[in-house]
C-alpha cells in the first residue's frame, strides 16, 4: 500500500519536481539564472501564453481544442490599440479587445456545438479569418503611438509587473471554475465521456459555449497585454502563441483525450517551458533549433499522457 502511494504522489508531483530539477541545472550551467531579475523576466514572459493556456486548459479538458487563440489574440489586441488611439480611453481600449475575444469565442462555440463541427478544423479556419481580418483592416502595418496603453503589460504594482499580477489571478479564477463550480464538474464530465455527461443532465452545448466564450475572452486579454509589452499594435505577433499554450497545458498534465487536468499544473507547464525558452536564450540556442526542441517536448508529453492512460487501462482490466 505505502508502495502505491509512493508511485501516486510522484506522479502527482512530477512536475513539479521537473521544473526543480530543471532550475538546479540552470543555474549550474549559467550564473545569471539564479538572479531576481532574471526570475522576474521569466515571470513576465510567460504571462503572456499563460493567460491563453488557462483557455486551452479548460477547452482540453473538455475534449475542445482552440487553435485560434494566436492570431485571434493579435487581432483583438491590435484593435484595442486602435480603440484607445482613436478615444484616449483606456477602458475601451481593454473591453474592445476582450469583446472582441468573446466573440470570436462565440463564433468557434456555435459552430461547434450546433453543426458538431471537429474544433480542429474550426478554429484552424477561425485562426485564418482573424489574421486575414487585421491584415485587411491595417494593410498589414502596426499601430504605434499608444501612449499610456503601454501601462498594462509593462507597468508594476511594487517590483511585481502587472501582467504576472493579471496572469496569477486568471489562473486562481480559472482554479475556481474547474474545481468549486458546476461548470468545472461540467468540464470533467464531457471531457470524460460526452455521451454519459449528457445522459446525467449536462447541457454540453451551454457548456462547450461557455467554455469558447471564456477561452475567447482570454484571448483577447492576452493580446491586450501582448501590444502593450510591444509598445504597438502589431498584427503578426501572435503567430504560433497557440502553440505555446498547448504545450504549456499538455506538458502541466492536461490530457490531451480530455477529462483531466488543473489550473496549477497549467502554471507549470508554463513555468517549465519559460524556464526552457530563458536558459536556451541564456546561453545562445539558435532559434530555430529553439522550435525543433518545443515541437519534441509537445510529442514526448502526448505520448507519455497516452502511455500512462494505457498502462491505467491495462492494470484496471487486470484487476477485474
Amino acid at each position: 500500500m505505502n508502495a502505491k502511494m509512493k508511485k501516486i504522489n510522484i506522479r502527482k508531483y512530477s512536475n513539479i519536481l521537473i521544473l526543480i530539477g530543471m532550475v538546479i541545472v540552470c543555474s549550474l550551467v549559467e550564473k545569471a539564472f539564479l538572479s531576481p531579475n532574471n526570475f522576474i523576466n521569466i515571470l513576465r514572459q510567460i504571462s503572456v501564453v499563460t493567460i491563453m493556456a488557462m483557455g486551452q486548459t479548460v477547452l482540453i479538458i473538455g475534449g475542445k481544442l482552440d487553435l485560434s487563440m494566436g492570431c485571434g489574440g493579435a487581432m483583438a489586441g491590435t484593435f484595442a490599440c486602435i480603440a484607445y488611439v482613436a478615444t484616449g480611453s483606456m477602458t475601451v481600449g481593454i473591453l474592445t479587445g476582450i469583446g472582441l475575444g468573446c466573440l470570436i469565442g462565440i463564433i468557434n462555440g456555435f459552430l461547434v456545438t450546433t453543426f458538431d463541427a471537429p474544433p480542429f478544423i474550426v478554429t484552424l479556419a477561425m485562426q485564418s479569418i482573424t489574421m486575414g481580418a487585421i491584415f485587411l483592416y491595417t494593410n498589414g502595418n502596426n499601430v504605434y503611438q499608444i501612449g499610456n496603453f503601454k501601462v498594462i503589460g509593462q507597468g508594476n504594482i511594487g517590483i511585481i509587473p502587472t501582467p504576472v499580477i493579471i496572469m496569477l489571478a486568471i489562473s486562481v479564477l480559472t482554479w475556481f471554475l474547474l474545481s468549486k463550480c458546476k461548470f468545472g464538474r461540467y468540464i470533467f464530465a464531457i471531457g470524460g465521456n460526452e455521451k454519459a455527461a449528457q445522459a446525467s443532465g449536462v447541457n454540453i452545448k451551454k457548456t462547450v459555449m461557455l467554455a469558447y466564450i471564456y477561452s475567447g475572452a482570454l484571448a483577447g486579454l492576452a493580446g491586450v497585454i501582448l501590444m502593450s509589452r510591444l509598445s504597438a499594435g502589431m498584427p503578426s505577433s501572435g503567430m504560433g502563441l497557440e502553440t505555446d499554450a498547448i504545450t504549456a497545458t499538455i506538458v502541466g498534465g492536461t490530457s490531451f483525450t480530455g477529462g483531466i487536468g488543473t489550473a496549477w499544473g497549467t502554471v507549470i507547464g508554463s513555468l517549465i517551458i519559460g524556464v526552457l525558452n530563458n536558459i536556451m536564450n541564456l546561453t545562445g540556442v539558435q532559434a530555430y533549433l529553439q522550435q525543433i526542441i518545443k515541437g519534441v517536448l509537445i510529442i514526448a508529453a502526448v505520448c507519455l499522457d497516452i502511455y500512462t492512460k494505457e498502462h491505467k487501462r491495462a492494470v484496471r482490466d487486470s484487476g477485474n
